[in-house]
């Protein structure tokens, strides 16, 4: 036998691989992904350090790492994202313009590309309340209770101070479970517990079925009144809605605006 033909046959021996499994192929690429990520840490713009995955990536990782994520409670989000940790902060700052985008954008990226968020009021304001603009209220960090709403002006008892029927142009809705699973599975850990936390149950239409809402402007940091010696100052003026809040009694500018959370119905989720 020649060597050339030695080779040959050697190489063809060695040529007959077993084809990789797909899991195997899921488990290269991911690799890969890490590794063409570790290559993203040097960012050369205004603000330096980690770009961070694009969302679907991120939605993509996470998925095939916890195949259950159909099942996931919201319990199960908050361990897995450490919200424990991230909402004991004590001085969390109030969400920029880019956060609330950044909540938009990825709403739309991964669950309604439909939705437009147009209102000419930023969300760092609120939203469009009626022909005076936004809401009467700012948002800062509130003592003992994190981020909270004050008024921005005097407030007299019956004034509608936030809510409009039918929703907002900052609403995110989730008509299932699993989108509002999708959609956490996207964001950053420190905005999915923000997230949770400001997730409510409503029925946008009367009579219609139940659905998750998340409002993405500053009108989500409005607390409720916990405190025996503190009574919320804005409610809705029947059961039957909690679209509306009505000023229970005249509110003096600075004061901080609270309500009660059990005036929405019983989450779904």
């Amino acid at each position: 036998m020649g060597d050339d033909e030695g080779d040959e046959k050697r190489s063809i021996k060695l040529g007959r691989r077993r084809k990789p499994s797909s899991s195997s192929l899921v488990k290269y690429i991911l690799g890969v992904g890490g590794a063409a990520l570790m290559l993203m840490i040097f960012h050369h713009g205004k603000n330096k350090g980690i770009i961070p995955p694009p969302p679907r990536l991120r939605a993509m990782t996470r998925t095939y790492l916890h195949q259950d994520w159909h099942k996931w409670s919201r319990r199960d989000f908050r361990a897995q994202f450490q919200c424990s940790h991230h909402l004991s902060v004590g001085k969390k700052s109030v969400p920029t313009l880019e956060y609330w985008q950044t909540l938009r954008d990825v709403y739309n990226s991964e669950v309604d590309s439909s939705v437009r968020f147009d209102d000419p009021v930023p969300p760092t304001q609120g939203y469009t309340l009626n022909e005076n603009g936004a809401p009467p209220y700012y948002a800062k960090l509130s003592p003992g209770k994190g981020r909270g709403l004050f008024a921005s002006r005097n407030i007299q008892e019956g004034e509608l101070v936030d809510g409009i029927e039918g929703g907002t142009k900052s609403d995110m809705i989730f008509t299932t479970i699993d989108a509002m699973r999708r959609y956490l599975l996207a964001l950053p850990a420190p905005m999915a517990c923000d997230v949770l936390e400001w997730t409510y149950t409503q029925k946008i239409v009367k009579g219609g079925p139940p659905v998750l809402v998340v409002v993405s402007d500053i009108s989500s940091l409005m607390n409720a009144a916990w405190d025996d010696d503190a009574d919320p100052n804005v409610m809705p003026k029947d059961k039957t809605s909690s679209m509306l809040l009505y000023a229970t009694r005249d509110i003096k500018k600075d004061e901080e605006i609270l309500m009660s959370y059990g005036v929405f119905p019983g989450g779904i989720w």
